[in-house]
């Protein structure tokens, strides 16, 4: 069952890849800490984002549909939402773009000592969100889009930031659009409380499997 389940995974990330939509790479620089100030904190680093405007026409309104990237290359959240890519984009006639979340890809705040666990304290959900706002703030004057509505999106963790992105920043993002996103887990403003860390998937995880 496990071997099929993969098979079909394989299966359909091959047919998103093979119908992929053009898109061009970019790269914005960003605060290695958004909240502290110092040489440190304001060192720059280059975020990639993937952009497609292929549906969309500069200064028309139409909306721009904004993954917040997740655990993982933006590359391949990309050629995985061939719904959005495909689908809507087309129909709403929307830009695309796809932000690479820090620490993961090509995007990596400390460069090849990104991993240490020094630099991973800046691994956060209010330094991922303070990212995407940053980006989106910078790029709706330069590609003339200040009529058009931000409607972030994602699925699981990317799902879950999606959400928050909204609640954190609404004057940025007018919705988001949040697939299998375990929102119903913890509240934001109770994180510490309930003692969620970056330890808490895999002891979840032991303890259901245990069960």
């Amino acid at each position: 069952r496990g071997a099929t389940a993969l098979s079909v995974m394989i299966c359909f990330a091959l047919v998103h890849l093979a119908a992929s939509t053009p898109y061009r790479t970019e790269h914005f620089a960003q605060r290695r800490d958004h909240f502290r100030s110092g040489h440190d904190a304001e060192q720059l680093w280059s975020q990639r984002y993937l952009i497609n405007d292929a549906h969309w026409v500069k200064g028309s309104g139409g909306p721009i549909l904004f993954y917040t990237g997740n655990e993982g290359p933006i590359t391949a959240f990309y050629e995985a939402c061939g719904f959005m890519t495909q689908v809507l984009a087309p129909k709403l006639g929307a830009l695309l773009l796809f932000a690479e979340q820090r620490f993961y890809g090509t995007s990596q705040p400390f460069g090849l000592q990104s991993q240490t666990r020094e630099a991973l304290e800046l691994l956060t959900t209010e330094q991922v969100l303070a990212d995407y706002a940053a980006l989106l703030t910078a790029l709706k004057p330069l590609l003339n889009a200040s009529r058009s509505p931000i409607i972030s999106f994602g699925g699981s963790y990317g799902g879950t930031l999606a959400t928050l992105f909204r609640l954190k920043y609404p004057h940025i993002t007018a919705g988001s659009l949040a697939a299998s996103a375990p929102l119903g887990y913890y509240s934001p403003t109770q994180w510490t409380s309930r003692g969620v860390d970056q330890y808490t998937w895999f002891r979840t995880v032991q303890r259901v499997s245990v069960k």
